[in-house]
């Protein structure tokens, strides 16, 4: 005959070890922590949104919006491929020198050839920018750090070359050619520059989440010994990283210089904290590993509103800088917690568990 009694434990059995308050606690800071990484800068984002009216009164007109994400592309572009690079545990400081180059080689390839060749001069100019930092990281033992920070000037210092007689322009009587309209065109009241912004992180998340390349990137960030012991080669990784930032340079530069008409070596001066300074905002961690493009894609945004209600308040250009500062500060510090909490959440998962003797029968 059966009976709904639960029958008493074994002799010696011992009753599952009941959760401890401290390991609920770090539980909930753990979850707290994800959260953040991923949604986290996206709700800053948002509440900035729904005050910027009462910051400016003109921010939420049409030709304003659209002036943002025309502004924020570029930005955007190169800060998609950087969140790879910081994921796998680099990054890349020459990007502004790049962009400044790559924007003079673009409006003397279109000089020469039109749009196309100006086209296939931006991305072919980003790429050997690419390939050279990957060399120098990879070839000859340079670390990151130094290989790309000595770039920066060698590539600001080629531009200031290549524009010794003054900086390279676009006539005004190329306003309405193919090659502005990649800068100002609107499709369905969307630029073009945010669309293409758009098609990058698209390719992007694909290149993460659907390729086996993706996949040792991320690997080798989190564990670079155990990546090593895998077979994972980790010179290919790292130049297809630099090759592809500097890709992302060369269409960033597309958008940029067929906006704004002129370049010299002075272009875009700061460009590469601003756009480390996205990514790492965005909850990718310098230390490699882990990141989301939803968060990069966020803080790009969160940067180029934060530019367009400084500039509408009229602040001076030199406060915008230290406001900059500070936001670089805060991403970095943010990214300093996030890592001591995750730390400490996995100190305490590993403290031994308290168990209770089960009664006796």
């Amino acid at each position: 005959m059966t009976s709904d009694t639960a029958l008493p434990p074994a002799p010696g059995a011992q009753a599952p070890a009941p959760t401890t308050e401290t390991q609920r606690r770090w539980a909930r800071q753990h979850s707290i922590g994800t959260l953040w990484e991923t949604w986290g800068i996206t709700a800053v984002l948002v509440v900035l949104l729904a005050a910027s009216p009462l910051l400016s009164s003109d921010f939420l007109t049409v030709a304003n919006l659209q002036s943002v994400l025309r502004e924020s592309a570029y930005l955007g572009i190169v800060a998609a491929a950087m969140t790879l690079a910081v994921m796998n545990g680099t990054f890349d400081l020459s990007v502004g020198g790049q962009l400044a180059l790559v924007s003079v080689t673009t409006l003397m390839g279109y000089a020469a050839g039109g749009t196309g060749l100006a086209a296939l001069v931006a991305v072919l100019t980003g790429m050997v920018c690419g390939a050279v930092n990957g060399a120098l990281v990879t070839a000859m033992r340079v670390p990151p750090f130094v290989a790309t920070l000595g770039m920066l000037f060698v590539f600001r210092g080629v531009a200031y070359v290549l524009t010794q007689d003054g900086p390279k322009t676009l006539p005004y009587s190329e306003i309405g050619s193919p090659f502005v309209k990649i800068g100002g065109l609107n499709i369905a009241g969307i630029p073009l520059p945010f669309l293409i912004m758009l098609a990058c992180y698209g390719a992007v998340w694909v290149l993460l989440r659907r390729t086996a390349t993706g996949r040792r990137i991320v690997a080798f960030g989190s564990s670079p010994e155990a990546a090593r012991f895998c077979g994972i080669s980790v010179h290919r990784i790292r130049m297809l990283i630099f090759v592809v930032i500097g890709v992302s340079v060369g269409i960033a530069a597309l958008t940029y210089i067929s906006r704004v008409w002129t370049a010299d070596g002075s272009a875009q001066d700061g460009f590469e904290l601003r756009v480390i300074a996205a990514v790492v905002l965005g909850g990718t961690s310098l230390k490699g590993g882990k990141g989301t493009l939803i968060g990069t894609f966020s803080a790009v945004l969160l940067v180029g509103v934060l530019n367009d209600l400084l500039v509408s308040r009229g602040v001076d250009a030199s406060y915008q800088r230290v406001v900059l500062g500070c936001v670089l500060i805060t991403a970095l510090a943010i990214d300093g917690l996030r890592t001591r909490f995750a730390a400490a959440g996995s100190f305490a998962r590993m403290l031994p568990r308290r168990r209770r003797e089960a009664p006796a029968p």
